[in-house]
């Protein structure tokens, strides 16, 4: 077995399977000295990649990029390389010493050849180490489909002719959004965070794997990013496991310690994964590769893992919200989606946070390199929807103050849509007055739920169920406000609670849907 293997060879987290259950691998003797500087070195890095505006000045003005410097720069980076180099050996030779680690080193030897490949696979999976170094389990364009979808699911972009007096405008747009501003919409995506919480992460993981026999899988994009997934598989313990909940986390969430524990407590099948340049995950966090991301995902479940559409339902939190209603565009035949702390349009909210004198060019970043519109684009997407409203949200509300919470906005923008002669302007203003404060969640139905109820399976059995509806052209105002707020009730669920407080299991239902309910009613 070459040594090189354990010089350049992953990381090792955590090894599953051992007599107390998991054991968090942690280095000693050589591998642990050689580690910590390697480590120290990657953390200075990553400071300085941030820093780098600062660092250029300061350097600049120092006088360090002139001719004269470059012996004393290429002294620095020469001495720094043979620390790295040093430090490599040093962690190479203590890890030859371990047994957990050279275990792992033979699993990874079994993948070299075909006859053994999935042996070594089965033995990789008492491992936890680096993603970089996993095989693909599933690559989509190994998928042959005559289908294409998506393909006509597009949020517009805002038309703007070319004019030379924003060209400024737009060139300091594009810089920003490609260096600091994807990482204040996903915070998730900066290294530093993530290796402040690599421990968790990891912690999470092993819980997953143990307690709820998780799985995880590397799964290919179109765009070749390597998405990090796991996959908790209850279709032969419980009934609801038949449906596989497939969840989009927020700006700041990984799986590993997301909203996956909310379906898990219902006893749901559950697949869960990291957006691009998150934890395993590779890439950036930007729509176009956040979409195909998701729809990678989708893939694997029908085509690997063998869930049929009409079984998958979706679940997004916060901006992961987006992933799920893009999915859905694509998949217009799923269970339906649900719909946690979600906003209507990003634009609002970036703009509330950044300076007024800011806000062209934060209209321009955000219409043109990351346009997350959700109450555009729910209205590609025609079958049910739930969405959950937190009521002391401190995110997508402005002051925790319930009148702004973005969750209006797209309750009302999806209503409106879908049925226009019921949301007219009288109810809409009605509606966000009772918006403006909490909603009483019942567990009963009233005679006069029923009546609109009727109102509703009438109409779809004699017109069918084709978005939007027109029905409530010939209503009074008065019967249109019944309606109008029975089907606001329908649709949205406050939770008292903060943005980031997790959602407990009896807040996760399965959305409402009008077919289903017409055929309770003829049965």
């Amino acid at each position: 077995m070459s040594f090189f293997r354990y010089v350049f060879g992953p990381k090792l987290y955590m090894e599953y399977g051992m007599s107390n259950a998991q054991k968090l691998y942690e280095p000693i003797g050589l591998e642990k000295f050689g580690d910590q500087i390697i480590s120290t070195l990657n953390l200075m890095w990553n400071i300085s990649f941030y820093a780098s505006p600062l660092l250029v000045t300061f350097l600049y003005r120092r006088g360090y990029f002139v001719v004269e410097s470059i012996s004393t720069i290429a002294k620095i980076s020469t001495s720094i390389g043979l620390i790295l180099m040093v430090s490599m050996v040093m962690r190479g030779m203590g890890r030859n010493q371990s047994q957990s680690y050279t275990r792992m080193i033979k699993a990874m030897e079994l993948l070299k050849s075909p006859n053994t490949e999935e042996e070594g696979k089965r033995a990789l999976r008492l491992f936890d180490f680096e993603f970089d170094y996993w095989k693909v389990d599933f690559d989509v364009k190994n998928i042959q489909s005559d289908e294409k979808k998506g393909k006509d699911v597009v949020v517009k972009k805002v038309g703007r002719h070319f004019k030379w007096t924003t060209f400024p405008c737009e060139i300091v747009a594009y810089l920003a959004i490609q260096t600091f501003g994807i990482r204040m919409m996903y915070p998730g995506s900066v290294k530093l965070l993530q290796h402040y919480m690599r421990p968790m992460l990891v912690a999470g993981r092993g819980k997953l794997i143990e307690e709820e026999n998780a799985r995880r899988f590397k799964v290919r994009t179109l765009d070749a990013n390597d998405i990090d997934t796991i996959f908790v598989d209850n279709r032969y313990r419980n009934v609801n496991g038949k449906i596989l909940v497939i969840c989009s986390e927020g700006n700041a969430g990984f799986y590993e310690i997301g909203i996956m524990a909310t379906p898990l407590s219902l006893k749901y099948s559950v697949l869960g994964w990291n957006h691009p340049g998150f934890e395993g995950s590779t890439g950036k966090p930007f729509p176009d590769q956040d979409k195909n991301a998701v729809e990678a995902v989708v893939k694997f479940a029908i085509y690997h893992l063998g869930f049929s559409v009409n079984d998958i339902l979706f679940y997004g939190w916060s901006i992961g919200g987006y992933s799920s209603l893009w999915a859905a565009t694509c998949y217009p035949d799923v269970k339906g989606v649900v719909l946690d702390a979600t906003f209507d349009d990003v634009l609002y909210l970036a703009q509330s946070r950044m300076p007024q004198s800011l806000s062209g060019i934060v209209r321009i970043a955000i219409r043109d390199y990351c346009n997350l519109h959700n109450a555009e684009l729910a209205q590609k997407y025609s079958g049910p929807v739930n969405l959950i409203r937190r009521t002391e949200d401190e995110i997508i509300a402005e002051d925790n103050n319930l009148e702004t919470n973005r969750g209006n906005f797209l309750a009302l923008s999806i209503l409106k849509y879908r049925y226009p002669y019921i949301f007219q302007t009288p109810q809409i203003n009605r509606c966000k007055k009772q918006l403006s404060k909490p909603l009483e969640n019942r567990n009963f139905t009233t005679p006069e739920d029923d009546l609109c109820m009727s109102r509703l399976v009438t109409y779809v059995s004699d017109q069918g169920k084709k978005f939007p509806l027109a029905i409530g052209e010939d209503y009074n105002e008065e019967v249109r406000s019944e309606m109008a707020e029975f089907l606001l009730r329908k649709h949205l669920r406050d939770f008292k609670s903060t943005h980031c407080t997790p959602l407990p299991a009896e807040f996760f239902n399965l959305p409402w849907d009008i077919l289903v309910e017409q055929d309770f009613v003829f049965t």
